[in-house]
């Protein structure tokens, strides 16, 4: 599975989502910004042949999932103290295309083009800096979509959290 998201920030001169998320800025100020966004969630599960080998009746069965959406969102970062920034952030977006389609022992179904779903792009964080020159945090993504349709029904989450220390040169 791949899940791809790309922004726009509209207050990029105040607010900052690498001073969150890659530490090559730092944010003084508490600041937020409206977002604008563009989404991709796509990829293909498949039974294997572990399966076939413990049940011989199973199917063989092949799903092929990929989402476009387009949306818009919030992202804040509270500076609290001058040593810690939090940051919260959704840019939820909606599918505009969307190929996807399975297939039952060689029999291929695929769903309606365009009907109302979503993938939801959620961020959170915490930096602590120690000095100008050291600090650490960790990082919270969450990539989640919705997808129903009379033939394909797909429910996906992504979850990846992640700790750091680090050094500014």
């Amino acid at each position: 599975m791949a899940n791809i998201a790309g922004y726009y920030t509209f207050n990029h001169r105040r607010f900052s989502f690498p001073a969150a998320f890659t530490q090559s800025y730092v944010q003084r100020q508490s600041a937020g910004s409206w977002l604008a966004g563009i989404s991709y969630q796509g990829g293909s599960i498949k039974t294997t042949n572990k399966l076939k080998a413990r049940n011989p009746n199973a199917p063989d069965v092949r799903i092929y999932v990929g989402h476009f959406g387009v949306g818009g969102g919030y992202g804040y970062n509270w500076v609290l103290g001058r040593r810690w920034l939090l940051h919260f952030s959704m840019l939820p977006t909606f599918v505009v295309y969307n190929r996807n389609n399975f297939t039952v022992n060689g029999d291929r179904k695929r769903a309606k083009r365009i009907r109302f779903n979503m993938i939801f792009n959620e961020r959170a964080a915490i930096v602590h800096n120690f000095s100008p020159r050291y600090f650490a945090g960790a990082t919270l993504t969450m990539n989640n979509s919705i997808f129903d349709d009379d033939v394909v029904v797909v429910n996906q989450n992504k979850w990846r959290a992640r700790a750091f220390i680090g050094m500014r040169l």
